[in-house]
């Protein structure tokens, strides 16, 4: 089994809208925020983490996707892990 772990965070995201967008995709695959300002799955299959990853490089890829979202919000940093539970 594995899980995902997530930190992520943007330059110029007034009324952090795009984070609102990404922490709602976040949750709609089940990843869960932790007090460390991580978001983190519970254990799946290899299959599933990797879907996830997936579906969240799609979500940040463009942030001008989202029309309330800034137009020159930009990603600053982003932290992916996959790991063995």
């Amino acid at each position: 089994m594995w899980r995902v772990i997530i930190r992520i965070g943007y330059f110029n995201d007034i009324g952090s809208r795009l984070r609102t967008r990404v922490v709602q995709c976040f949750n709609n695959l089940g990843l869960q925020n932790t007090a460390t300002g991580t978001f983190e799955s519970a254990a799946v299959d290899r299959a599933q983490a990797a879907a996830q990853l997936a579906q969240v490089l799609q979500a940040i890829a463009n942030p001008q996707q989202f029309p309330e979202v800034n137009a020159i919000c930009e990603l600053k940093h982003l932290w992916l892990y996959i790991d063995r539970v």
